[in-house]
């Protein structure tokens, strides 16, 4: 018999391979028979990660640390903790108090340069009027003729009105205030109700073809569940425009018409700005209520809900540099991407 056929032969003789589980259990069978202690079973090893797993590439090789004896430390350093000098100083203003006297310094400082030099008025008719152009503007950009819309926010309602009589909308308004208007402005097209869509919506989901909102959501507290509401109350392919301001923009403290410098909310805390308002004889308001925010959050909350971004861009308003650098202790706590950055406006679609 040559050596070829006698290796086949003593392969047929061998006995079926048996799989893992089976040869521990015949292992601790012949140990209990014979009265034997069973050995204890090696950890099977970790299985090699999958190759799918991403892995830093193209790093040097490092050789081992040395032990933490060998390492040399410095000998007889003292006062490690004092600057000889500093490129820039930050931390407290030099002892700067952000208080009722420096906000009427700088009120007094910016009267002829106002951040806002024309704010709009609140009467009843310009109102009516900015709700005309702010209506017709979201129909350039989304289409809202014929539509079934929805304005989160609604405040007096007269985009809405606008909306049903001039673009033929069935035309519906949401906020968490009732406002006396509504009573005159409700009509066949032309619906309001008081709810927080962010708790429970009052609306059936997939309702709308259009959803919009103009400067509402920095005063949302949920903002993400306001957005989730928006996702779920559009119909597949609709459009939601929002416009909103930003927390570090120069305005988003609302106090541009009596506050003539930027970003007061920022240096000033609410009761300082009340006692401001006390001393001049005002009712106490302070800054308005605004969350914090960053454009960021908004790009990150859409794209988690699964909507599709159409449209981004941005209202800037130029950093101040003297004033930034006067303030920067404070100021240089934020990105100035986010400090210039007033309002955003995005049209959000619901895919198919």
């Amino acid at each position: 018999m040559n050596l070829r056929a006698g290796v086949l032969k003593a392969l047929r003789h061998l006995p079926e391979p048996r799989d893992e589980a089976a040869i521990r259990a015949a292992i601790a069978a012949r140990d209990l028979v014979l009265g034997r202690k069973p050995a204890p079973f090696a950890r099977p090893q970790k299985p090699a990660p999958s190759p799918m797993v991403r892995r830093p590439t193209g790093l040097p090789d490092v050789p081992s640390l040395p032990e933490d004896q060998q390492w040399l430390l410095p000998q007889g350093i003292t006062g490690s903790g004092h600057k000889v000098r500093s490129l820039y100083e930050t931390g407290d203003g030099g002892g700067r108090s952000y208080d009722i006297e420096l906000l009427e310094q700088l009120n007094t400082e910016y009267r002829g340069k106002r951040l806002v030099p024309s704010p709009p008025s609140y009467s009843d008719t310009a109102l009516a009027e900015s709700a005309r152009r702010r209506v017709g503007w979201v129909n350039a950009m989304v289409g809202l003729a014929g539509q079934r819309t929805l304005e989160i926010g609604c405040g007096n309602g007269f985009e809405v009105w606008s909306l049903a009589h001039n673009l033929g909308c069935d035309a519906h308004g949401v906020d968490v205030t009732h406002y006396r208007p509504w009573d005159q402005l409700q009509g066949e097209k032309v619906h309001f109700e008081c709810a927080d869509l962010a708790a429970q919506s009052p609306y059936q989901p997939g309702s709308f073809d259009r959803v919009l909102s103009f400067t509402v959501w920095e005063h949302v507290t949920h903002p993400y569940a306001m957005l989730k509401a928006t996702y779920d109350l559009l119909k597949p392919g609709g459009l939601a425009w929002i416009r909103a301001n930003l927390h570090a923009g120069p305005q988003a403290s609302h106090r541009y018409r009596d506050i003539y410098f930027p970003w007061p909310h920022l240096l000033f805390t609410d009761q300082v700005v009340r006692d401001w308002d006390v001393a001049n004889g005002r009712r106490p308001i302070g800054h308005a209520w605004v969350n914090r925010l960053s454009w960021l959050h908004y790009e990150f909350y859409a794209d988690q809900l699964g909507f599709e971004v159409a449209h981004r861009a941005f209202t800037e308003t130029r950093i101040d540099e003297e004033f930034y650098t006067r303030f920067e202790d404070v100021l240089g706590r934020y990105p100035r991407t986010d400090l210039q950055r007033d309002y955003f406006l995005l049209v959000l679609r619901k895919p198919l």
